[in-house]
């Protein structure tokens, strides 16, 4: 804590003070240029106009600005990496420039007079808690532990029905101070090469408080333990984000890679629709659609809150599976006759040692014994259904039998019964070097041998040529690219890559989310609110960095031409329309 030597608050035997104070030697001095730059794009999200129409119908005199407490925030984590408002209050009153105070009608003080620096600085904590309490669905103190009673009733209003609509308001905050950056990069061209790729993780936000003990919930009511990959835990919340990626590796470097959404919850609470909703968001900003890459997490959600919701806004996931959905008896069923395993559909005369494959390559430890079991799983791809048309109205799909791939006594038994096909002459000498010249080949198709079995005892997809596959047929395992396949796993581990590496940047020493100590101040609201700065400079600099990258400048690169148009932020629901057609864009 930094404190002047001289105050005697801070003398033994007065105790700890209630909130750290200022120093008293004069901090460096930041360039008016960045102030400004972090200005314009903190009034461009529509945060400082959304809070101060909450202050406006309130009594009494106006306080501090407000405005200003969000500007001061936002320099503190650009200059300094930190989200304190000691250090916000030490850039806004005494690291600007004279001209500059001048021109933003700072309050300022004598820098020798600790009496009144300390009296301008609770002016400037009053007015940071009177918005806390304007935008908290459950307002009580925070000096003291609640009993665990008292804290549930807390955690309930925000995790529960009745602290909705602040919930909301609090998401919509955060997200207009996290997209604000990327809005002035479409506005920019700077996304013009980006496809619409994503990418969504959940990371943990640890807190300036104490878990919670038997008979104590913790100073955070509604904070919990974030459980890693690991098995390590840490107490605090979870942030759900969503970064634009790219499946393709070519196209690298070849726009910014942004935070495009963020959304702070208790962990392990509504997972889903955290997604969901970061990515509704997205869609309003932005036409494009492409594949978007979770982990495994969410590939046991439900699909209800999840997979449907994505696939309506657009999206076609990527996504691992768990070992219980590979290798456990439920993994593989039956559906029109068809095999359904890893969420696809399969000839019932598939061979049991291809449809084992898949388990081994679950177990696998590794990628060096994952890869020659991917090859030998490529004989498998001539038993798979293959898809007719893609989804209609309904959420259904036909599927024909791979009798183009196979030679299926079967299946030229029902061809033979309706109209003969016009085939040319089998050639008896190919040229090997032409590819799909030598795939036509009857002799390069795999060859089955079914049972005797009468025609009207038969599965379903052999009686006939198509089969419909309903929406509630593996909600959770279906995916445009087939799992274990070369272009799912260019896919999915270029996509991962991309929100393993955006988390650790801004968990780095440049943006430090994970730095509790950075980040003080307690309560949903101010957790979220301070995150989403983090975030917000994180894009901030991230777009800096592209724009050198480019040779282009990073003060006035960002800034907005006539000619440009800054998108609105949108105002969405969660209830999406449903829509007829899905792009696919998989080989």
């Amino acid at each position: 804590m930094r404190t002047p030597a001289d105050d005697p608050r801070y003398q033994p035997g007065n105790g700890r003070p209630r909130r750290p104070y200022p120093r008293s030697h004069e901090p460096s001095e930041m360039a008016d240029s960045k102030v400004m730059k972090l200005r314009r794009t903190l009034h461009q999200s529509g945060v400082v106009e959304m809070i101060e129409a909450q202050f406006a119908g309130l009594p009494g005199p106006p306080g501090y600005p407000v405005r200003l407490v969000l500007l001061g925030l936002v320099c503190a984590s650009y200059e300094r990496t930190s989200s304190n408002l000691d250090d916000a209050f030490e850039i806004m009153t005494f690291g600007t420039s004279e001209r500059l105070r001048a021109h933003l009608a700072i309050p300022t003080c004598d820098i020798e007079d600790q009496d009144a620096v300390n009296a301008l600085y609770n002016r400037f904590h009053r007015a940071w808690t009177r918005m806390n309490r304007l935008l908290d669905a459950a307002p009580h103190q925070r000096r003291s532990r609640l009993p665990r009673a008292a804290g549930r009733k807390v955690a309930s209003q925000w995790n529960g029905e009745h602290g909705q609509s602040a919930l909301r308001r609090l998401e919509e905050l955060a997200n207009r101070l996290v997209t604000a950056p990327a809005r002035i990069a479409f506005a920019k061209g700077l996304m013009r090469h980006w496809r619409g790729d994503t990418a969504i993780d959940t990371t943990c936000v640890p807190t300036w408080a104490r878990p919670h003990t038997r008979k104590r919930l913790a100073l955070e009511a509604s904070a919990n333990w974030h459980y890693k990959g690991g098995g390590d835990r840490e107490f605090g919340y979870s942030a759900t984000l969503a970064i634009a990626a790219h499946a393709d590796p070519d196209r690298a470097g070849r726009y910014p890679q942004l935070i495009l959404g963020m959304v702070l919850h208790t962990p392990e609470k509504d997972m889903g629709r955290h997604a969901h909703y970061v990515s509704a968001v997205l869609t309003q900003l932005t036409e494009l659609r492409g594949f978007t890459a979770a982990d495994r997490a969410y590939t046991k959600l439900l699909p209800e809150n999840f997979h449907r919701p994505m696939r309506a806004l657009g999206y076609m996931p990527v996504l691992d599976f768990t070992e219980p959905q590979v290798t456990s008896a439920k993994a593989e069923g039956h559906h029109q006759g068809a095999i359904t395993k890893v969420g696809r559909l399969f000839c019932p005369l598939t061979p049991r040692r291809l449809l084992d494959l898949y388990s081994q390559v679950r177990s696998a430890k590794n990628e060096r014994e994952r890869i020659p079991l991917r090859e030998r799983l490529q004989e498998i791809e001539a038993y798979a259904l293959t898809r007719k048309d893609t989804l209609d109205d309904r959420g259904t799909e036909r599927f024909a039998c791979p009798i183009t791939k196979l030679n299926c006594p079967w299946a030229q038994e029902r061809e033979g019964r309706g109209t003969p096909p016009k085939k040319g002459h089998v050639p008896v000498v190919i040229n090997l070097d032409a590819r799909r010249e030598r795939t036509a080949h009857p002799a390069s198709r795999p060859t089955v041998e079914p049972p005797t079995i009468p025609l009207g005892e038969r599965p379903k997809c052999c009686r006939q040529s198509s089969v419909t596959v309903q929406a509630h047929v593996m909600p959770r395992t279906r995916q445009e690219l087939p799992w274990q396949t070369p272009s799912w796993a260019l896919a999915y581990q270029t996509l991962r890559a991309h929100i393993e590496g955006g988390n650790g940047r801004l968990k780095s020493v440049d943006s430090a989310l994970h730095a509790r100590e950075r980040r003080q101040p307690r309560g949903r609201v101010a957790q979220a609110l301070l995150s989403a700065i983090t975030v917000m400079v994180h894009n901030i600099k991230e777009l800096e960095q592209y724009l050198a990258a480019s040779k282009q400048s990073a003060i006035t690169g960002l800034d907005l031409e006539p000619n440009d148009a800054l998108l609105p932020y949108p105002t969405i629901s969660l209830t999406v329309p449903h829509r007829s057609q899905a792009l696919s864009r998989s080989p």
